[in-house]
């Protein structure tokens, strides 16, 4: 298999292995920039104001505009007026008043199955380049929902160092820190070492496959195997929890 193939596949099956372990796959979810993208407090967005809530690496969100309210049935929209210069985003807190699928305007959407998920609003950013002066949601006629919402901008975060010179924090767009974070099956939030990841869900295996048969090899070993990793604090040796990897 020449160079340039065994490259291409070991990406390919480093994507795969990504969708597989996404939330759900793990016992518990990695943190990433969603952790920072909204609070709903005392009816308005809070968007992380001062860096309170942003893990190192994730995205800090600054509110530009007042934020504005309203309760619905059906499909409808939230007018938010013309955006600020400075805007990036739209940030978002979708509380579902009954049972039903919701839609947001660049296609995500959340789905809300019993009216105890009114406990527990939905937070989002919408792009920029999705909103024309408001905010739309797409649901069935009978839905209700209420939604708070507001311009903010948005500014991806250092990630942090620590006494060992190991960097700490999310994963984001700038690639993947030593010490990633993420929240233990005891529900304490910590970090795990990427190397102790990478063993788990195959990134590391894979960089040894030489053709396709490798990889369906490694999944049917893997298929129902949960890898138990270490969550340290983040200075990477005291070891607070556990966090599970779910195979393939």
């Amino acid at each position: 298999m020449s160079d340039q193939f065994a490259t291409a596949f070991r990406s390919k099956f480093i994507d795969h292995i990504a969708e597989t372990n996404q939330p759900g796959r793990h016992r518990r979810a990695l943190l990433g920039t969603a952790t920072a993208l909204a609070l709903v407090l005392g009816g308005t967005v809070a968007a992380a104001a001062a860096g309170l809530f942003t893990l190192p690496g994730g995205t800090e969100v600054t509110p530009v505009a007042t934020t504005r309210s309203g309760t619905f049935t059906g499909t409808d929209t939230l007018e938010l007026g013309p955006a600020p210069e400075t805007a990036t985003g739209v940030a978002m807190s979708l509380t579902c008043l009954t049972p039903g699928s919701f839609e947001f305007d660049d296609g995500a959407s959340v789905t809300c199955t019993t009216t105890d998920d009114s406990s527990h609003p939905a937070t989002y950013v919408l792009p920029l380049s999705a909103v024309n002066g408001g905010v739309t949601i797409t649901t069935s006629e009978d839905a209700a929902w209420t939604l708070t919402a507001g311009y903010v901008t948005e500014e991806t975060t250092d990630w942090a160092i620590n006494d060992s010179g190991q960097s700490y924090g999310v994963i984001n767009a700038n690639g993947t820190p030593d010490l990633i974070a993420v929240i233990a099956t005891n529900g304490q939030q910590g970090y795990v070492h990427r190397s102790d990841l990478e063993d788990a869900d195959g990134t590391t295996a894979s960089k040894g496959f030489t053709s396709p048969e490798d990889g369906l090899r490694w999944q049917e070993h893997n298929a129902g195997a949960v890898h138990i990793i270490p969550v340290y604090e983040s200075d990477g040796t005291t070891r607070i929890g556990d966090f599970e990897v779910h195979g393939p």
